[in-house]
C-alpha cells in the first residue's frame, strides 16, 4: 500500500514561518565517486553490474507509525541514550570511528603499506556514502519529525535537509561492512558501535527510527561492494 508523506521543502521548521530556504549542498547527490558509476538514473558497480539499491520507497512506509515512535522514544530518554546522541551528533561520524580505526590497526599490526591502502578504500568509500546517501534525501524529500509534529523538541540542532536516509547511518553500515573485512576479530564490538551511531540520531530526535535501518542497510550494502573490489584485488 502506497503512503503519501510530507515533503520537507514544503514544511516550516519550529519556530519558523517558510519552509527551509538555505538547503545544504543538495547538488552533493550528483558529485563523482568512487567506487559507483552513474548513467542517468543506474548506478553501476566496480565490476560493470547494475545495482538495486536496498532502501524502502518512501511511499511504503507508515510514517504516522514512525512519527510515534520517535515521541515515545523522546519521551523515555535514558541519561544513556542522551550521552549517545551527544557522543555521535556533535560533529562527523569519523571524528568517533578513525580513532577506533587507528587503535584497531595498532592492535591487530597491520603493515603500514596495508593500512595506507586501507585508509584510501575507506575514505573513498565515505565519499561515496554521502553521495548516494544525498541523492535519495533530495529524490524522495521527507520532512523531519520536527516537521511532522511541530510540538516535537529534538535534543539536538535538527540539520537543514531531508531526512531520509539518515547520513550517520549510510556512514556506520559502510563503516561496519569495511571495518569487519579488515578486522574480524571485532565484528561484534564494531556492529554494536554502528548500530548505536545509526540510533543515536533517533534518540536526537531528528530522524525517524525508519531513517536509520534504511540508512545502514543501504550504508552496509555499498561497504559489501568495495569489500568486494578489495578481495578480488588481493589487498
Amino acid at each position: 500500500m502506497d503512503r503519501d508523506y510530507l515533503r520537507w521543502s514544503q514544511i516550516p521548521y519550529p519556530g519558523e514561518q517558510y519552509p527551509p530556504m538555505n538547503a545544504v549542498t543538495p547538488e552533493a547527490g550528483s558529485w563523482p565517486m568512487f567506487f559507483i558509476t552513474r548513467r542517468g538514473q543506474e548506478f553501476l558497480d566496480p565490476f560493470g553490474q547494475k545495482i538495486t539499491w536496498r532502501i524502502k520507497n518512501p511511499n511504503t512506509i507508515n510514517w504516522e507509525q514512525e512519527l510515534l515512535i520517535v515521541k515515545h522514544t523522546l519521551q523515555n530518554l535514558t541519561p544513556q541514550q542522551v550521552r549517545i546522541a551527544h557522543e555521535w551528533g556533535t560533529g562527523e561520524v569519523s571524528k568517533v570511528v578513525i580513532p577506533i580505526i587507528y587503535n584497531m590497526m595498532e592492535t591487530y599490526d597491520l603493515a603500514s603499506t596495508k593500512a595506507a591502502r586501507f585508509l584510501g578504500f575507506y575514505s573513498a568509500a565515505m565519499n561515496d556514502a554521502f553521495v548516494i546517501t544525498w541523492y535519495f534525501k533530495y529524490l524522495w524529500d521527507v520532512a523531519r519529525p520536527c516537521q511532522f509534529d511541530r510540538s516535537i523538541i529534538p535534543v539536538l540542532f535538527t540539520p537543514r535537509f531531508p531526512g531520509y536516509p539518515s547520513a550517520h547511518a549510510t556512514m556506520a553500515g559502510c563503516s561496519e561492512s569495511i571495518l569487519s573485512y579488515y578486522f574480524p576479530q571485532e565484528s561484534y564490538r564494531i556492529n554494536q558501535l554502528m548500530e548505536e551511531c545509526a540510533m543515536s540520531r533517533l534518540y536526537a530526535g531528528v530522524h525517524f527510527k525508519v531513517d536509520n535501518d534504511e540508512g545502514l542497510s543501504l550504508g552496509r550494502q555499498l561497504g559489501q561492494i568495495v569489500v568486494n573490489l578489495v578481495k578480488s584485488q588481493n589487498i
